[in-house]
This record gives structure tokens, sequence and C-alpha cells, in this order.
């Protein structure tokens, strides 16, 4: 196979984190399918072992849902110039789980990165050329598709860079927009409460949202075929880029407005009040907890709304009984992130520790249910 024998191929087959084994496929593949991880892509958490973590852990499935993940942040030098790893997860004759009732005959290829404000760099279009390149030598795959662009999918911001520039693609140059969230979904091959909501692919929408429009619905149950009422969870779906946060819209999840005008009366952030959330509002609210952790503990960090290993360092943790200002941020931060905590207000109770809880089960760090520099970091750098 050519590609084996690519320089910046690791193989870790049979190493990455998995809970069972993925059945064989019964048909050939056809479809290249491409996806991107809503991940930053610089951000510790974007390789190939977090995201089999989140895939066994939170989602449920065998393993890492791709055959092949591109981990710009991890650059390899090679005969022909830096390029990004390619992680090799599965066996090509494996049904992985990324496109529901497409996976018996589609490739899953991950490029790690959140593209709807990550740029693509010169080692990572390199990668996926030269991995393209050596999967149509070796007859893998007749047709390439962004994941948007896969049946029942249309509505997925995935994946949002521009993988056709990358090798020679016969046909339009644009990728498919994802199209409104449906009223309606039918579940899929794979398909778990938790992969249509939120961080794949829907943006905010959260499980919760989705327990409440489907009244009797068992998460861990689902079947084949049932229809999901996205109801009033479609009112809260993040938009693939951050014109909403310029006062474009009309519409937005009422909470995140709420803790946007928090923003602005408290701490002066001058947020666009539009009920959606991105990348503005998460600065804000670092620079809420910068300003807390000046006022309350003497900190002298600058209040710049950017994370980094200084504003780490400072982090006192939050835990259960906590009141105040710092419980408040870390309960916008959760339901920023999916994890409803109940009521936002500043007191660290049951709520607010089972949100928590179930955030660092799914980020794949301590789940002592306190707030540290572990989970503030995942909270601000996601």
């Amino acid at each position: 196979m050519n590609f084996i024998k690519l320089p910046q191929l690791v193989d870790r087959r049979g190493k990455l984190k998995s809970k069972g084994t993925y059945s064989k496929r019964t048909t050939s593949i056809t479809h290249r399918v491409w996806h991107h991880s809503l991940t930053k892509k610089n951000l510790a958490g974007s390789t190939a072992e977090s995201f089999a973590v989140y895939h066994v852990n939170t989602l449920g499935w065998p393993g890492v849902g791709y055959t092949f993940i591109i981990e710009p942040k991890n650059v390899i030098n090679t005969p022909n110039g830096k390029r990004a790893r390619i992680v090799y997860a599965h066996d090509i004759d494996r049904r992985t789980y990324h496109v529901g009732n497409s996976n018996q005959f589609s490739l899953g290829i991950c490029v790690a990165g959140d593209y709807r404000y990550d740029t693509m760099d010169d080692a990572t279009l390199a990668s996926i050329a030269e991995l393209h390149t050596a999967l149509v030598k070796d007859g893998i795959g007749k047709f390439d598709k962004a994941h948007n662009e896969m049946p029942g999918y249309s509505w997925k911001a995935c994946c949002e860079y521009n993988y056709r520039d990358a090798f020679d693609w016969k046909g339009s140059k644009n990728p498919t927009k994802p199209a409104p969230a449906p009223d309606v979904y039918i579940i899929q091959e794979g398909d778990t409460l938790w992969s249509i909501a939120h961080k794949d692919g829907t943006g905010g929408v959260q499980v919760e949202d989705l327990i409440k429009a489907n009244p009797g619905i068992v998460p861990e149950k689902l079947k084949i075929g049932q229809k999901i009422n996205f109801g009033n969870a479609k009112d809260t779906i993040v938009q693939p880029d951050d014109t909403k946060e310029t006062g474009t819209s009309n519409s937005g999840d009422e909470i995140i407005k709420s803790i946007q005008k928090m923003l602005n009366s408290r701490y002066k952030t001058g947020l666009i009040v539009d009920g959606y959330n991105g990348p503005k509002t998460k600065s804000a609210l670092v620079m809420a907890l910068q300003t807390e952790l000046n006022k309350q503990f003497n900190k002298g960090l600058v209040v710049d709304g950017k994370w980094g290993a200084k504003t780490k360092a400072t982090i006192v943790t939050v835990q259960k009984g906590a009141k105040g200002n710092l419980t408040w941020i870390l309960q916008a931060a959760l339901y920023l992130e999916g994890f409803n905590p109940g009521s936002l207000d500043s007191i660290f109770e049951k709520d607010t520790e089972s949100a928590l809880y179930k955030f660092q089960k799914a980020r794949g760090i301590s789940a002592d249910k306190k707030a540290g520099k572990g989970t503030f970091t995942e909270l601000f750098t996601a």
C-alpha cells in the first residue's frame, strides 16, 4: 500500500483507546469522507489519542471514528519538507463510525482543528494532498466528500476547510456550506445524543435540550431509524462562523444572552448580546476570570482575555460549597461548552457538580468534581 510508505504516517492500530472492535466492511470503499474535529488545532486535545478517548468514553463507540487523523500540531520533517503527522488508526477494512448509514462504504479522514477559526497551514495541506494521492493509487475510494455532503448530514458544520484545494479536484472549488439543522433528524449508525449535539457538528445544541424536546427518549438506547425532534434545541445552534457576534441576528440562546449581558455589566466587555457562543464570548469570560483572580487573590494578571501559562498558573480550585463570581464564571463556561449546570446562581451545588463531572468525563480529564487548572484549561482552550 502506498499510504503506508508515507514518511509522516505513524501506525497506531490497536494502540488507541478502545472498547471492543469495529466490524468488517461487507462492501468496498467508494467514498473518502473528510472531517475536522472542532477542537483548536494547536491544543493538547487535538490528537488521535484524545479523539479516541472522547469517542469511546463519551459517545460509547468501539474506538476512534476515523481511519486516518491528520495532526497539525505534530509536524514531522520528511525528505519532502515539513508535514503534519498522519495517524493510521484502524485497518482499512473496518467499518468505523463517522457518517452514520454510509459507514459501510466510507473511509473517515479527520484533520484536527476547528476551521471555523483556525487556518490551514502548508504542512497540513501537504499531508492532505499526499494521503489523497496515495489512497487514489491504492484504489481506496472513488469519490471525495465532506461530512456535510453525505446523506443526512447536510446540517453539519464539517468540514470547514477546503480539502479540495489540497489536491487536483475535478469540480467546484467551493465546499458545500452547512444547511439549517432539520426539524426532525433520523438516527443513523453510530449516532448518539452526544454526537448530534454540541461539538460534533451542531454547535450550541445541548444534550439536555434534545432530551427536553423528546420526552421519554432513552439517550443510551437510540435505534437506527428513530426520529429525533430538534424542537426548541434547534434555537441554540452555534453558527459555523462568528458572524452571529456582529449583531446581525435577532435570535439566539436566551441563557447565553444573559451571560453576555452579565459580562458587559460586571466586566465592561462590550459584547454584542446575540445569544450565540463564539470566540468573543469565550474571550470575555477569560477576561472575567482574570479580573476576579486579580481582585480576590492579587494575582497581577494582564486582563487581555487570552488563556495562557500565566493565567493557568494562578488558577484556584473551585469546588462544591463555593459561592461568588468564580463559581458563576465556571457555571457560564460549562453552559457554553454544552453542560448545563442548572441555574447560573453563583452557588456551587449538586447541579453544577453534576455538569462539571460530565464535562470532565467527556474530556478525559480527572473527574474529581473540582474545577482546577486542568478543568479551566479545557473550558477555555477547547
